[in-house]
């Protein structure tokens, strides 16, 4: 039996869940709704809005803004609600439910690393995840995982627009907006919603994670931008009365307390059908045949640490969604999934990975894609007249 219990994870909650969150903007722009909506954002959407920015800021979970803020802060005091991300709680995954409204099982970006037959490929950069050599096909993750963008459906009157950081790779939308800096983002968004004509603006910032994966959650860096964020956002609104913000988080963040090299356990490489993948803090196992119980005996040093599912069990709980849209997408999720809990550690899955870009002395410091409270919840922001 696992040292840690199942009931310090936080799962999923498909009817109070980012996912849901979508639902309500899917609506709001006339878009197909597959899941249930959030009547207390549906009731703020109002039509008479001029100008509706969705915007996500990578990685700011309900925690991050508890540890972060007074509770008297712009962002807190404008917090409507608090749900759940998806798992795993990584970007790949949480994003692409905002961005389409449908669930991991749904659309298949399960997290930064998806085992294809064997070959891991970085969903985002299109490449093998361990030899970092990119694909010969361009198009081989959109090809194998489409998926359509809410904004992409709507029949209603407003002008659509994305404001993705430059290094975005491409984006599909009828304007889509770069910027290089927090300060470039606000000023963009500022030029798009003086426009006259009604529009919708996507938006992601991605600085805040990276910043907390390199210093930790509560690091001056980290406040210090999160509070940037903050004047930002209060200065636009109060500049833009006819806006409407929705503004959240794909997925929280916790501090890395300790590594686990099972990129070093030879009883566990032994086991191993292929190499693993996923995210650190939900790692994915797929295992040779007849090897299953020598991988469990293997496995129960890292009990303490995280909780070790059969694949076909988190699939059978709904953590994933549901798979009728696509049975096929469950086979990327192998035969067993360790799950980060409270004891923070991260998997490494080669050498190296616990180190932020080419300077070694700098350990992960924050991590997620796990299922405690930090990493799952994520607040629900309105900022409107």
């Amino acid at each position: 039996m696992n040292l840690m219990s199942e009931s310090n994870l936080v799962f999923p909650d498909f009817n109070h869940s980012i996912v849901n969150l979508a639902a309500s903007m899917a609506q709001f722009l006339g878009s197909p709704v597959y899941h249930p909506i959030l009547p207390c954002l549906t009731e703020k959407l109002k039509p008479t809005y001029q100008h509706v920015v969705y915007m996500v800021v990578d990685a700011m979970g309900a925690s991050i803004l508890e540890k972060n803020l007074p509770a008297d802060s712009f962002l807190r005091t404008h917090q409507i609600d608090t749900v759940t991300s998806v798992f795993p709680s990584t970007t790949a995954a949480a994003t692409t439910s905002l961005l389409s409204g449908l669930t991991p099982a749904e659309h298949g970006w399960f997290a930064w690393s998806v085992d294809f037959d064997g070959e891991v490929i970085e969903l985002f950069r299109n490449r093998n995840y361990y030899t970092k050599e990119f694909l010969a096909d361009k198009n081989f993750v959109s090809r194998h995982l489409p998926y359509a963008r809410i904004y992409e459906q709507t029949n209603g009157d407003r002008e659509i627009y994305t404001c993705f950081p430059n290094i975005a790779s491409e984006i599909r939308s009828p304007h889509d907006i770069r910027f290089n800096s927090l300060g470039h983002m606000f000023r963009r968004l500022h030029k798009i919603c003086a426009m006259p004509e009604k529009n919708f603006v996507y938006t992601y910032y991605p600085n805040l994670d990276s910043t907390m994966h390199t210093y930790g959650t509560t690091a001056w860096h980290s406040r210090h931008l999160l509070k940037k964020i903050e004047r930002g956002l209060k200065h636009f609104a109060k500049k833009h009365p006819d806006t409407l913000f929705v503004v959240t988080a794909d997925h929280g963040q916790n501090d890395v307390k300790g590594f686990s090299y099972i990129c070093d356990d030879a009883a566990i490489q032994d086991c191993l059908l292929h190499p693993v993948s996923l995210d650190p803090r939900g790692v994915c196992f797929k295992i040779k045949p007849g090897k299953d119980a020598d991988f469990k005996a293997a496995f129960k040093k890292y009990e303490k640490d995280f909780t070790l599912f059969a694949s076909k069990d988190l699939i059978q709980k709904g953590v994933f969604g549901d798979f009728k849209m696509h049975p096929e997408y469950s086979k990327y999720l192998g035969d067993y999934i360790a799950v980060g809990g409270e004891t923070n550690h991260f998997i490494v899955f080669q050498q190296g990975d616990q180190y932020r870009g080419k300077n070694i002395k700098r350990l992960y410091h924050g991590e997620h894609t796990g299922m405690t409270a930090d990493e799952m919840y994520v607040p629900l922001i309105v900022v409107g007249n």
